[in-house]
């Protein structure tokens, strides 16, 4: 999934508008992490498609900076669920569990920020 970035690329996540891009700092661990630069018009949403297996149960879990950012999941079948934080000093944990449906085998995780909130950092993004 590459979610520390420490491929030292940002494949196999993509980000609208090419509005995301590997930092040094600040890290939340280890060598990279991304940052978005939100902007009036575009959340700089990065995105990748995962594996997954029908009917489990998930947990989509990371560390973030800045005002209003976001992770979530589309695609699972069930619900899309997402949750964010309003900033605070640093990176924050952030985490949100869902169930995939019957025929889900493949979903969608994302970060974004919110429009012009300034940009965000996240970093150690994994799902169990």
């Amino acid at each position: 999934m590459n979610g520390g970035f420490e491929a030292g690329t940002l494949s196999p996540w993509t980000c609208t508008g090419n509005l995301g891009r590997l930092v040094t700092w600040p890290v939340h661990s280890g060598l990279y992490a991304l940052a978005g630069a939100v902007t009036d018009r575009d959340t700089a949403q990065c995105v990748q498609s995962v594996r997954v297996q029908p009917n489990r149960r998930y947990t989509l879990s990371g560390f973030v900076r800045g005002a209003y950012v976001f992770i979530g999941v589309s695609g699972t079948g069930t619900n899309d669920p997402n949750t964010w934080t309003s900033g605070g000093n640093g990176y924050l944990p952030l985490s949100v569990g869902f169930s995939t449906g019957a025929s889900t085998t493949v979903v969608t995780v994302y970060v974004h920020g919110w429009y012009a909130q300034g940009g965000y950092d996240a970093d150690d993004l994994t799902l169990r």
